[in-house]
Parts: C-alpha cells; sequence; structure tokens
C-alpha cells in the first residue's frame, strides 16, 4: 500500500492516556509534540513515553503513521530530545523537526539515524524568517525528508504579518513551490478554529487549492473533513481512469478530450490522483 500524508494530528506527548485514542481518530499521522503542547517541567517525563510511542511504528506502511516533534536543536530540551533518540534507536516513523533554518539540522539528524541503522524519515517544519529564506536547500538536505510543513502560526508573528496578507502568501506559496520542486509532500498549518466545521473545510480546500498535499490538525474532529478534502471524488477518479485509458490506447501519444490536449505531465497527475485514491482505500 502507498503511504499517503492528507492529515497529521498534534496530540501532547504529555498526555499518554489519549495516545490510543488519537491512532484511531482517522489521521494519515498522529504526531506527538514534544515541543509547543509540553510545558518544561514535563518534557522529561512526557520524553520517553513519546520515545517508546515511536519506538512501536512499523516500517510497514500502515496507516496512521507515527510520528513525534522534537524540540528545536538550538535549545537544551532539543539536545535532549536527540540523545533519547539515538538510545531509543526507533526502526521507523517520522521525526518532525521545528523551527528548521538549515539544511544542516536536518543533516545532523539524518546522520544519527544512520548511525543506529534507522529508517525513520523526517518533516521539516519551516516556520522562521531565516528558515524560509533557505527553503529550497531545506528540501534538498537528506533522502530522509518526506515532507515541508508551513508553520504559519510562529512565521507571521516573527514577520509581523497577518495570516491573511500578501506577505503571508508569499511564504505560504513559496514553501509550496520548494517542496514540490524537491518532490517532496508539503502540508498546510492546522485551523486554530478548530470548534468551526465550516471554516476548518474551507481552509482545507483552500490548502488543495494552493497545492498542499496534506494539512495538520490540533482536534480529531477535523480530519474527516481535511481527508475528505485531500481525497478524490468518485468522478476524479472516474476522470483520471478516462484520461489514462485514452492516452495509453493512443497510438502517438497524443490525445484530445473534450477540445483539450493531454500531455504527458496531465497523465502524471492522473496516475498519482489514482494512487492517492488507492491509499485512501477509495474505490
Amino acid at each position: 500500500m502507498t503511504s499517503i500524508l492528507r492529515s497529521l494530528l498534534f496530540t501532547p506527548a504529555n498526555r499518554p492516556r489519549v495516545f490510543d485514542k488519537a491512532l484511531v481518530a482517522g489521521a494519515d499521522c498522529v504526531c506527538l509534540d514534544l515541543e509547543d503542547a509540553v510545558p518544561p517541567a514535563d518534557k522529561c517525563i512526557a520524553r520517553h513515553g513519546a520515545m517508546a510511542f515511536l519506538a512501536a511504528a512499523t516500517a510497514e506502511p500502515i496507516r496512521p503513521a507515527r510520528a513525534l516533534r522534537m524540540n528545536s536543536l538550538d535549545s537544551v530540551a532539543g539536545a535532549r530530545d536527540l540523545a533519547v533518540l539515538a538510545d531509543t534507536a526507533p526502526q521507523a516513523g517520522l521525526i518532525m523537526l521545528p523551527k528548521v533554518s538549515s539544511a544542516t539540522e536536518l543533516q545532523l539528524v539524518a546522520s544519527i539515524l544512520d548511525e543506529i541503522g534507522s529508517s525513520t524519515r523526517l518533516i521539516a517544519l519551516v516556520e522562521t524568517a531565516t528558515g524560509l529564506s533557505r527553503v529550497e536547500e531545506i528540501v534538498r538536505a537528506t533522502p530522509r525528508l518526506c515532507a515541508v510543513m508551513f508553520g504559519g502560526v510562529d512565521l507571521s508573528a516573527e514577520l509581523g504579518a497577518q495570516m491573511g496578507s500578501d506577505t503571508m502568501r508569499t511564504a505560504r506559496a513559496r514553501i509550496v513551490h520548494a517542496a514540490r520542486a524537491g518532490g517532496v509532500d508539503v502540508l498546510d498549518v492546522p485551523e486554530l478554529d478548530f470548534r468551526n466545521a465550516g471554516v476548518v473545510a474551507v481552509a482545507a480546500k483552500n490548502a488543495v487549492e494552493n497545492g498542499f498535499t496534506g494539512k495538520a490538525a490540533i482536534h480529531p474532529s477535523n480530519l474527516k473533513v481535511i481527508n475528505a478534502a485531500f481525497t478524490p471524488s468518485v468522478q476524479e477518479i472516474a476522470r483520471a481512469k478516462q484520461i489514462i485509458a485514452a492516452f495509453e490506447s493512443s497510438p502517438n501519444g497524443l490525445v484530445v478530450i473534450d477540445g483539450k490536449l493531454v500531455e504527458a505531465p496531465v497523465i502524471k497527475g492522473m496516475r498519482l490522483r489514482l494512487a492517492i485514491a488507492e491509499a485512501a482505500g477509495v474505490h
């Protein structure tokens, strides 16, 4: 089964009683948060439980994937996270690095994962002005990187710009461009007005239209609408099959459907659409 990352659910790492509930909530990935969700006094205890959660990840593409958001590497808490990560030696799952400002940070963690023989992959959270300025380098830092996430809340505060401003739209687009060029997934920021289903639905639709491949969430109630937004509809699946069939049966690789020329990049997109549908269990 192809792995997909339409939705990522953040869950506080200091609340082990909700881990099992999070795993059955419907997310493609459950990410325990050791950073913002855990106060400094609780990080030590939460760290070991979170690493045990990650250590239970398997190499098989079983949904949901297990992930862990560490503390930033330029902090004492981040250094301690890294030491426990090395001792725990998880064999799979995902590590999300916050406030990534350079490719070097990802390469450091990748080298440690290499040394412990782990296949754990990485997600880079771009949420600083420096990280944004280097995002093209970040997405190519290591083959372990599978996704980049737009950290809109922290970035808007650092840039002094409102979320809906031209500045933030430009930043958002730059992250999408870099991720797509680098061949990695790109996740949108969670919707903070998470209790308003209509707002979440609009935000998810907007993310799809702007090239994101998935969206993070801070509440399980948001997962259904997020997954729906990033899953091809029955009509879209049928259309993709029609276009691919016409292309493959063409003797010269030229196909015109509804008066429009269908070229190879379109076929690539249609095949990706079917792969997402299959991974999501849509038939």
